[in-house]
């Protein structure tokens, strides 16, 4: 059975670089507005932040119309302004255009959708119809509470991720495991085990752990080479000197820039092996992809000295002792250094 599917405007190449594919999953096909291209050949404009709704309507997307149902304007993203869907929706009544606006936001790893609109409206029944059709969780309410839930999830997050990191220095303090405790206060469903977000909301309270857990390791132990596996905004937030005088490699699993002039004599590498090879200590920042796919034996084997810094907390800690000399998780005993 061939699923359907809605085509939208865009105002820029950048939008349909950015969101393209994601949408595609849902459904949705973007289009990057010219002047020459029929304006019929598509159902709506999508509309991410302010200057794309004036741009689109230069482009043609004043002459938009649909034989029996209204024109979409689907208000979608994070960088949208708040209630800024709800004021195109008044201004379309008040200037009786055959406009729909309906908010979307994608949400919990992209498999729910948060949509904010009239409940019976056309263009709202369809992409409920759509994004089922290409098995999407979708939630329909009021447009701005779709942006109240956009700017208070972060808050939440932020918050939460706190909430554990203080309940890892009591951890520590006490020598019982966070992951273990954190286990058990999930097992009420209230709770839930997601305990520890792996992209951080807040890079400065792993930037100070990070510090704190290095200067132990290089003060009780020789290290000459560190390999720093994150992403480097993280790196580019910790202190200027944090690892001086230390040969240092990183890698940061993708293509971005990373500004050497702000790390002078930090090697920038392709791979974790690259990265590794001959370390005295590994520096986990984040949770990449790639590090739950990392042997611990072979990341052993690899390094000079297996010793481990890991504010992610991505390895069993049991199975991480047996097999490297040291290794510290958030949570797991302040003095395995000593």
């Amino acid at each position: 059975m061939r699923h359907q599917r809605m085509k939208l405007w865009v105002a820029a190449e950048q939008t349909l670089h950015k969101w393209g594919e994601s949408l595609k999953e849902c459904g949705i096909d973007l289009l990057v507005a010219q002047k020459e291209e029929p304006a019929e050949e598509v159902d709506g404009l999508l509309l991410t932040r302010l200057g794309d709704y004036s741009r689109l309507q230069e482009l043609g997307g004043n002459s938009l119309r649909q034989e029996k149902s209204p024109v979409l304007l689907l208000v979608f993203g994070d960088e949208a302004p708040y209630g800024w869907a709800d004021e195109l929706a008044a201004a379309c009544e008040a200037s009786q255009k055959p406009y729909e606006v309906v908010r979307m936001s994608l949400w919990s790893g992209k498999e729910r959708v948060l949509l904010g609109g009239g409940p019976v409206g056309q263009q709202m029944r369809r992409l409920c119809r759509l994004l089922a059709d290409h098995g999407k969780l979708s939630m329909v309410c009021g447009r701005r509470e779709v942006d109240e839930a956009i700017r208070q999830l972060p808050r939440y997050l932020a918050w939460k991720e706190r909430f554990y990191w203080e309940m890892g220095e009591a951890c520590d303090d006490n020598g019982v495991s966070l992951k273990q405790v954190s286990r058990a206060l999930g097992l009420d469903t209230r709770v839930g085990q997601g305990w520890l977000d792996p992209v951080h909301q807040d890079h400065s309270l792993v930037c100070a752990w990070l510090v704190r857990e290095c200067q132990h390791v290089l003060q009780k132990t020789k290290i000459e080479r560190i390999a720093l596996i994150g992403p480097a905004d993280l790196w580019n937030k910790m202190p200027q000197g944090w690892l001086a005088d230390k040969a240092v490699a990183v890698y940061t699993g993708t293509d971005e820039p990373f500004p050497n002039e702000a790390r002078p004599g930090w090697v920038r590498c392709d791979s974790w092996k690259a990265a590794v090879q001959e370390a005295d200590l590994l520096v986990i920042g984040d949770g990449l992809e790639v590090v739950a796919e990392l042997s611990l034996q072979e990341l052993a084997h690899t390094m000079r000295q297996s010793l481990v810094v890991d504010a992610a907390s991505c390895f069993p800690a049991q199975e991480a002792q047996l097999f490297c000399k040291g290794y510290r998780a958030v949570g797991e005993k302040t003095n395995v250094w000593e």
